[in-house]
């Protein structure tokens, strides 16, 4: 597995999925169905970034035509289960049949929209317009979006329709005389449907209307009475046919829709093919779109076991901070097969930095473009993350229990090429214990397969030469008494100045350096009694 489910909530990576807007059901499923390139399907992940980097050139010189396209995505309705009843020989209704052929009319649309781009579009995502069946579900050639059981389609439902026509002629025409002759006898209007309605205050009309024999009683309310024409009993004659010859209609279209299915079924596999290509259109563009609203870049892909980003954008972060009108810092790290430790003050941005490198390194392996200035990476068979915050109520198990059993779980693929994250290990326990644990873990991997990323407070777990160590920059070379003057100065929150001069960006070390301890500093500007500081400061000394 590539990724667990846990890791996948870890690294909040639907924030990014859920930002690949597709606007087809076809579409929908595409994004349903992706999964990562692995180290067998370089040279598809290759493809795939050179298809979204065409549609980025095509959203930039044809953003317009790209909008058309992308508003003709959503009037496509899912038709698979129509495509499904056909394959089973169910004959498709009358509204099935009209879906179908707007599903064509749209085809046509998209297919000339693509050719005005000049787009040399993959076989598997080219669209496919199919005129023999618009030209069978629009035998009249009219060209319109709507769809009707046509006389065309069989000279017996034409002569059915014909005879019915002729009736209904001759009922109305029939009922006109009645209603005509009758106005004239009684000296009143009738409406065109052939009621008069009375005021039951008119006692005299209503005797009047209530003995004539050519009118019934219809209807009545607190107000009115309502009579009508009676028809002549040959028009009853005349509408019983009409009955049966509706009878004869149903049967008669019900023929001409399965002959229409059983021609639709001819073409299933073009059908088929038809929405796998949309899907895929509607994804790559939409893969595209995404590229270019974070302004991503296409990963390089090497051969060597490395992870190389530089100035890596973690962008739910970046957004959020864009909202409190800050700005995020780039992160750039170069990483090697063996065990990275990343050190530095709690609020240093050490998990941003564990988080960043795992969001960009599944992007990059879902054929996403990534948010950054350049990335180079190998591919890899898994990224695992723990976050060190992990909890197992149900098992009755500790914060620490819990991540242990996580890190047991990976440890059996220490020796597939993978990367393995993880922030703060054994923070759950005791720190002696938590050091050796640490330790032990540093000493297992660093020589495995696996590009290894630690977060850490611990001194010492960066002593071994093996190592690599890199270090939140952090608060480094500010003066906290000048900070804390201007703070006060200005009213300013603690924790609001920490992350305006807080530096997030990771530099290399590369001598023994403790573990740097800005807490106490950091606790100052928050605004922590200096009583309780000047305390802390003492024992620090005696350490």
């Amino acid at each position: 597995m590539f990724l667990s489910e846990r890791v996948y909530k870890n690294l909040e990576l639907d924030y990014i999925f859920d930002r690949i807007s597709v606007f087809t059901p076809y579409g929908e499923q595409a994004k349903k169905e992706m999964k990562p390139y692995l180290r067998e399907d370089k040279e598809k992940l290759l493809e795939e970034y050179d298809r979204i980097e065409k549609v980025i050139g095509i959203i930039n010189k044809h953003r317009y035509s790209l909008v058309e396209m992308r508003t003709i995505f959503k009037h496509f309705k899912d038709l698979r289960g129509s495509f499904k009843r056909i394959e089973k020989d169910e004959v498709l209704s009358t509204i099935e049949l009209f879906e179908i052929k707007s599903f064509l009319f749209l085809l046509v649309k998209l297919d000339e929209i693509i050719a005005k781009l000049n787009w040399n579009v993959p076989k598997d995502l080219k669209i496919m317009p199919m005129p023999s069946l618009m030209d069978l579900l629009d035998p009249e050639k009219s060209g319109v979006n709507t769809f009707y059981i046509y006389d065309a389609y069989s000279k017996k439902l034409q002569s059915i329709r014909k005879k019915m026509k002729d009736i209904e002629s001759h009922i109305k025409r029939s009922k006109k005389e009645a209603r005509e002759a009758l106005q004239e006898k009684l000296n009143i209007r009738i409406r065109p449907n052939g009621e008069i309605s009375v005021n039951k205050s008119d006692k005299e009309l209503i005797e009047k209307l209530e003995k004539c024999p050519d009118l019934i009683y219809s209807s009545e309310t607190y107000m009115n009475i309502t009579f009508k024409v009676k028809l002549d009993e040959s028009l009853d004659e005349k509408l019983k046919q009409i009955d049966e010859l509706k009878l004869q209609e149903e049967e008669e279209e019900f023929l001409v829709r399965k002959q229409l299915t059983k021609a639709m079924k001819k073409h299933i596999d073009e059908f088929y093919a038809n929405i796998k290509a949309i899907g895929g259109l509607d994804l790559i563009i939409a893969k595209g779109s995404l590229a270019v609203g974070f302004d991503g870049v296409k990963p390089k892909v090497v051969d060597e076991d490395m992870l190389s980003i530089v100035d890596g954008r973690h962008i739910k972060v970046a957004n959020t901070l864009r909202k409190q009108g800050k700005t995020f810092t780039p992160i750039s790290v170069n990483l090697k097969r063996g065990v990275t430790c990343i050190t530095g003050a709690n609020m240093g941005g050490k998990t941003i930095s564990l988080k960043l490198i795992g969001v960009l390194s599944a992007m990059a392996q879902f054929g996403l473009f990534v948010p950054a200035k350049e990335m180079t990476f190998s591919l890899k068979d898994y990224i695992f993350f723990s976050l060190g915050d992990l909890q197992s109520t149900d098992m009755g198990l500790s914060t620490f229990g819990a991540e242990i059993l996580e890190i047991k779980k990976i440890i059996n693929r220490a020796n597939e090429k993978g990367i393995i994250l993880i922030d703060e290990l054994a923070r759950g326990t005791n720190p002696s214990e938590g050091f050796a644990i640490s330790k032990a873990l540093i000493n297992f991997l660093k020589n495995k397969d696996t590009i290894t990323i630690i977060t850490t407070h611990f001194d010492g777990l960066t002593d071994d030469e093996a190592v690599h160590h890199l270090q939140v920059k952090g608060l480094e070379g500010i003066d906290y008494k000048k900070l804390k003057d201007e703070i006060d100065k200005e009213c300013e929150i603690g924790i609001e100045a920490v992350h305006k001069y807080m530096d997030y960006r990771l530099i290399e070390v590369k001598n023994k350096n403790k573990v740097p301890k800005d807490a106490i500093n950091i606790a100052r500007l928050m605004g922590l009694q200096e009583e309780l500081l000047k305390d802390a400061e003492k024992y620090l000394e005696t350490c």
